[in-house]
């Protein structure tokens, strides 16, 4: 595969995970400023924690995208220890 369309595929994964991270932060804050806009859910600390999950796991994608595929690391051949 070409290094430009690598780029590509890896920017395009790299907007993925980011605008899940967004969709999680914008729905933790407004279950935070605005929880009578959310009324049809019961369960807001659930909501909430269903977020904060969503927003861990995308964080860690885009760490694992940076650290093996971005970074300076990604340059480096793998070690075989």
């Amino acid at each position: 595969m070409s290094n430009i369309l690598t780029n590509r595929f890896m920017s395009a994964t790299l907007a993925r995970f980011d605008a899940k991270r967004q969709e999680a932060l914008a729905t933790i804050e407004l279950y935070l400023t605005r929880p009578v806009g959310v009324g049809e859910h019961p369960d807001i600390v659930g909501e909430i924690a269903g977020a904060v999950a969503r927003l861990a796991e995308a964080d860690e994608a885009i760490g694992a995208i940076n650290r093996y595929f971005v970074g300076p690391e990604a340059a480096e051949e793998p070690s075989n220890d």
